[in-house]
């Protein structure tokens, strides 16, 4: 047992040990032996601030890396970082670029930012039979968030003709996993 906790510790402090402090601004610097995994995780540490300042623009540069490895979680958080401005300049057709690199992938969160898109029109033709698409692909992934977005597609009769039955049928799942959106949407079908 104790072999196996000094082993972990072990691995913990090369990790820590492969991350460089930059003597001059103060900020952590991108190390460069990191698998995906890490690097995402790394990502995730400082969007969120945790056990790190937040700085929106490392996160984006780890997510970076992470994403060129094939990182489907990172090609979505970079998309997301793209989309919103946050550490990257906004850039929309990056945005969906990282977004269809993690959805080819079936990454549901992508498949529904995707969805969101060409639904919007935001930085792409606006095509409600593509973003129905997107939509169905991440629903059919069990993303309670495309659910309720496809949902509203066919209870409002956008880009498919209104089908309350259905659009019942997507809120009633979503709700069950506990996004409350679908809850209260069910109520008013």
């Amino acid at each position: 047992m104790k072999k196996l906790l000094i082993l972990g510790l072990c691995v913990l402090c090369v990790s820590c040990a492969s991350t460089k402090q930059n003597e001059s601004s103060g900020s952590q610097m991108v190390y460069q032996n990191g698998s995906a995994v890490e690097l995402y995780h790394l990502g995730n540490q400082y969007a969120k601030g945790k056990g790190v300042a937040k700085n929106y623009a490392i996160a984006a540069e780890y997510y970076r890396r992470s994403a060129e490895m094939g990182n489907s979680n990172a090609q979505d958080k970079l998309a997301v970082r793209y989309m919103l401005g946050q550490g990257v300049p906004q850039n929309l057709d990056m945005a969906r670029h990282w977004f269809e690199k993690a959805a080819e992938q079936g990454n549901a969160y992508a498949e529904n930012e995707l969805g969101y898109m060409y639904a919007a029109g935001k930085g792409v033709r606006q095509d409600y039979g593509t973003s129905i698409q997107w939509y169905q692909k991440a629903a059919d992934h069990g993303l309670a968030s495309a659910q309720y977005n496809l949902g509203l597609m066919y209870a409002n009769g956008i880009g498919t003709p209104v089908d309350k039955v259905k659009a019942k049928e997507l809120f009633s799942q979503a709700a069950s996993r506990g996004f409350a959106p679908a809850k209260k949407a069910l109520a008013q079908v």
